[in-house]
């Protein structure tokens, strides 16, 4: 299955591989929602092989959708991590399937703990997304896990549930906490930077490393001017 494109990031030394958007889930918050811009798959994995051997990297990262789902990664994340020596990451994951071997961590986007609820906001039951993020733990793979706040909906209650399933494979494991931002046919409202806050520190009664980020819609769309964590330039 082809890739979509290949950036890099000269100040962290990353190759960001992209796959496509494809997803299990059929969230109805997804943040896609406010970017329509189109992505056609075009690179094959030994281009992508050709594309990272050319450059002076420290971490392949690898994004989506789901990049698990590409069957193609297995191969990619080995080239990077054997041949090339580099620290290889899901830099998103939903954990409906399992990453291959070759990928030393994972951001994971847990949506819900409550199993109607996720059911309800994705489309799935999450009991198959709990046992893999347990496996990848088990595995020793490096994790870290998000959720996005949304008031009256996925709010405190299921905020405390998430840190204490998180603080159950240990407490030490990096959790942040993303501000809603509405999208196109959401009927939910964002939650103040003082809501999401508050979240947090609930979250922090059960992990020792939690962090926020409450952002606008136009704030999101061009965080890569402001933030140098997402700064990087096409290669392929």
């Amino acid at each position: 299955m082809p890739f979509v494109k290949v950036t890099f990031s000269r100040h962290f030394k990353r190759a960001n591989v992209y796959t496509d958007r494809t997803c299990m889930l059929r969230c109805k918050g997804c943040s896609y929602k406010l970017d329509n811009s189109q992505q056609r798959a075009r690179l094959p994995a030994e281009k992508v092989k050709e594309v990272l051997s050319a450059l002076d990297l420290k971490r392949v990262h690898f994004l989506g959708g789901e990049p698990a789902l590409n069957p193609d990664l297995s191969e990619i994340a080995r080239f990077a991590q054997e041949e090339l020596g580099a620290y290889t990451k899901l830099g998103h994951s939903t954990a409906c399937v399992l990453p291959p071997e070759h990928i030393n961590a994972a951001t994971v986007s847990l949506k819900a703990f409550d199993e109607e609820l996720h059911r309800d906001y994705t489309g799935i039951s999450n009991r198959n997304i709990l046992e893999n993020i347990k496996l990848m733990y088990k595995r020793g793979i490096r994790l870290d896990l998000s959720s996005v706040f949304i008031p009256e909906y996925i709010g405190l209650t299921e905020i405390e549930r998430i840190a204490r399933f998180i603080a159950s494979l240990n407490p030490e494991i990096p959790y942040h906490i993303i501000g809603y931002i509405p999208v196109p046919g959401a009927p939910w409202r964002s939650p103040s930077p003082e809501e999401v806050q508050e979240a947090a520190d609930l979250a922090r009664r059960f992990l020792s490393h939690v962090t926020f980020s409450a952002l606008s819609a136009e704030e999101f769309l061009t965080i890569k001017e402001r933030d140098i964590r997402y700064q990087s330039i096409q290669v392929a």
